[in-house]
């Protein structure tokens, strides 16, 4: 089957197909919000895109997506770079607390709510009115509450753990959005649970990083992939997993729009056996290797919970030692240890960073590096002339996402100040 068999036209969602058995199911065009680390949003948007979807705005930390349902569903079962799928119900001027309330109260939380189920708010920003947004979170609960009983006499119950919904409000420039939050726990928190041992990488941020290298493309194209400080695994997994065309949400058991009340079965069924059947079959091996044998064994551990063991391919082995597999050339990707995470002496840190470079030099030849350095100062340590440098950020830490292509012409030393 085609790698792009699930970027079809979109459908018609479940109730229009059933006679319109689900009465409560949102037609008609819809505004989402998919969030994204820091420095991702670009490559976001470039993968909604691959899928069909339409994305008409990208801002800090978030990419919008205009569409039906359909747009939400697949954005969450496809996208390995989204942290979140947002629905967005309504937005309107929120500059004192009686405006959040009043606005809040508009909306029709009967058609997203069972008024006996459960819920939890997530309130983000502020305004000169509201500083604390626990208090923001406070007046959102009042006056969905305050609805309920006056609509029905019944309340739903709070559940911060795990609500039937979760409705996320984001204040800012004194504007209200309010959303509903589709995907629950945060997308990077794969079906099947991994390991991540030590300072793991979010997945969503490695997929990211492989969408930016490139990796798609040169999967299709049957090119290897090599990550020789490969720690638990993530870049593999996700690389593997990028290569077979494998919806992420396959795995998921459980989402936040399952007990929603606009939740259409019959369309997230239907879109749910589409991504089974684009599952590619002949697609290449990724290989990795780390010095430390308890990191390999959770590789393999993780690749087992994910599917992915028959195509990952692991050793122990020392940096220095690496070597590429036979064959053709392609991507090595890899996330260094830096001082923030493992190490604590700097020097050593560098002297890391150098022998990265020496060994990409040595062993790679005609290869491209992506490597995720800690910071900028680490990015100008691997001796190499970069063709790229991204900024991205991991949780807090401010990184550079460096590419090195490893050729005559591209081992000059790196003398540049950029960032």
């Amino acid at each position: 089957m085609a790698r792009d068999d699930h970027r079809r036209p979109l459908k018609k969602s479940g109730a229009e197909q059933d006679g319109g058995r689900a009465s409560r199911v949102l037609t008609g065009k819809q505004f989402f919000v998919a969030t994204v680390s820091k420095g991702c949003e670009a490559a976001l948007a470039e993968e909604l895109a691959s899928f069909g979807l339409s994305v008409p705005q990208i801002g800090a930390g978030a990419v919008r997506i205009e569409g039906e349902l359909e747009a939400g569903y697949r954005a969450c079962l496809w996208s390995r770079l989204a942290s979140r799928i947002l629905l967005e119900v309504g937005s309107f001027p929120a500059r004192s607390t009686d405006a959040l309330y009043d606005g809040i109260k508009q909306i029709d939380w009967l058609a997203h709510l069972d008024p006996e189920g459960t819920w939890a708010v997530d309130f983000v920003g502020q305004s000169e009115a509201m500083r604390d947004s626990r208090f923001g979170s406070m007046r959102v609960k009042d006056a969905i509450v305050d609805q309920m009983r006056e609509r029905c006499g019944l309340r739903p119950s709070v559940d911060l753990k795990t609500p039937d919904l979760r409705i996320n409000v984001h204040l800012t420039g004194g504007e209200a959005t309010v959303a509903i939050d589709l995907s629950g726990a945060p997308l990077h928190r794969r079906g099947g649970g991994r390991d991540g041992g030590p300072a793991p990488l979010k997945e969503t941020l490695a997929a990211a990083i492989l969408w930016m290298a490139g990796w798609p493309e040169a999967a299709a194209q049957g090119l290897p992939l090599v990550d020789p400080m490969c720690g638990s695994g993530t870049f593999l997994i996700e690389a593997a997993g990028m290569a077979k065309n494998i919806a992420h949400g396959l795995k998921r058991k459980r989402w936040g729009f399952q007990r929603w009340r606009g939740h259409d079965v019959a369309l997230w069924k239907y879109l749910y056996g589409e991504a089974r059947e684009a599952v590619l079959d002949d697609v290449p091996l990724v290989f990795g290797s780390d010095r430390d044998p308890k990191q390999i064994q959770r590789t393999l551990d993780n690749a087992a919970r994910s599917g992915l063991e028959d195509l990952i391919r692991v050793h122990v082995c020392e940096l220095e030692d690496a070597q590429p597999p036979a064959g053709q050339a392609g991507i090595v990707v890899t996330n260094p240890p830096y001082g923030e995470r493992l190490m604590a002496d700097e020097t050593e840190v560098f002297a890391l960073y150098r022998e990265i470079g020496d060994v990409l030099k040595r062993r790679y030849l005609g290869w491209t590096g992506w490597i995720l350095a800690g910071s900028p100062k680490l990015g100008r340590q691997f001796g190499l002339k970069p063709k790229r440098k991204i900024a991205l950020w991991n949780g807090a830490i401010d990184c550079r996402l460096v590419m090195l292509p490893i050729s005559d012409g591209g081992v000059a030393r790196d003398k540049s100040s950029e960032d």
